[in-house]
């Protein structure tokens, strides 16, 4: 009976440390990958990100066409004809 008992407090507490190795081995494992998706979070822009520059990049063009055309009506009032 008593060998019972100390049979069944050995598997409890050695389940406890058993899962405390297996999470800390799974941590260990994971990290690399955690680390690796961080810097590429960093590194490559969002969606959001994308959109933001291509509006951007919209509205510099706009800009520049708008100002062609403005030019290009100064020009034609000036020349004679």
């Amino acid at each position: 009976m008593i060998r019972a008992a100390v049979a069944a407090a050995l598997l409890l507490s050695l389940n406890a440390c058993v899962s405390t190795v297996v999470g800390a081995a799974a941590d260990v494992v994971t990290a690399p990958v955690r680390i690796v998706g961080a810097g590429i979070n960093t590194v490559a822009p969002g969606q959001r990100e994308r959109d933001r520059r291509r509006g951007k990049r919209a509205r510099k063009e706009e800009e520049k066409a708008r100002k062609e055309a403005k030019r290009a009506r100064r020009e034609a009032a000036r020349a004679p004809s």
